[in-house]
């Protein structure tokens, strides 16, 4: 793809030298304002392209995107007559709607990553923080978990493939370090399964009790009921 993004970043001095010899001046005059956009364009395709690698995310739309850039690329190298000029005007355009479209769907699946991925990082960061030694690491995560929130708003793609990319390297290290912390699997894999709302009395292992009678959780935990069955926190 960055074969494409160079081909047109050098294309557009090039079309008015291809077409002079044809008298369709007002079609290059039209290309080359429907072209005025190009630098955005380029950016808002390489950004789009970047998201769609940093949260592992791409469907038709972005499939469709990539080979819309493919075809415009084409279309306005090879524009040197009326109806090729025509069809170059064409495939831009279209190329446009279809970064439109992937833009769309990358920013709902962003919005399911921070649900999925975030969220529950606030939700520990909110028990971590009330304990002496782990306030730090927990206030850090829940101001994470308001970030990636947030950052749903965000209307550059550019800014937002930055804050993704800035959001994931901090969770890495996150969860590197709460992982360090525990110094337990168990203790983990229960603080995961409390945030996700997936933690059951089966989670409470001795180990876990343990841990949180250390830190005087136990009265900070509440059970109650699962609709289907068992009981839950």
């Amino acid at each position: 793809m960055n074969d494409v993004l160079l081909e047109l970043e050098g294309l557009l001095p090039r079309i008015p030298q291809a077409v002079t010899h044809q008298k369709v001046s007002h079609q290059i005059d039209r290309l080359l304002e429907r072209l005025s956009d190009f630098a955005s364009s380029r950016s808002r395709l390489s950004a789009l392209l970047e998201i769609s690698a940093l949260i592992d995310f791409k469907d038709e739309h972005v499939a469709e995107m990539e080979a819309a850039s493919q075809d415009a690329a084409d279309a306005l190298i090879a524009a040197g007559d009326e109806a090729s000029i025509l069809r170059a005007d064409e495939a831009y355009q279209d190329f446009k709607k279809t970064m439109g479209l992937a833009e769309r769907f990358l920013r709902n699946h962003w919005k399911i990553t921070v649900s999925r991925d975030y969220a529950p990082l606030s939700t520990i960061g909110r028990l971590l923080k009330q304990f002496s030694d782990t306030r730090d690491i927990g206030n850090r995560m829940e101001a994470l978990g308001t970030r990636a929130d947030q950052s749903t708003n965000i209307a550059s793609v550019s800014e937002l493939r930055e804050t993704i990319r800035t959001l994931g390297e901090e969770r890495r290290k996150l969860e590197a370090e709460k992982a360090a912390m525990t110094e337990n699997s168990e203790v983990d894999d229960f603080l995961n399964k409390l945030a996700s709302g997936e933690a059951t009395l089966a989670s409470v292992t001795p180990t876990v009790h343990q841990w949180l009678s250390d830190h005087g959780a136990l009265e900070d935990l509440a059970v109650r009921p699962r609709e289907s069955r068992g009981t839950h926190f």
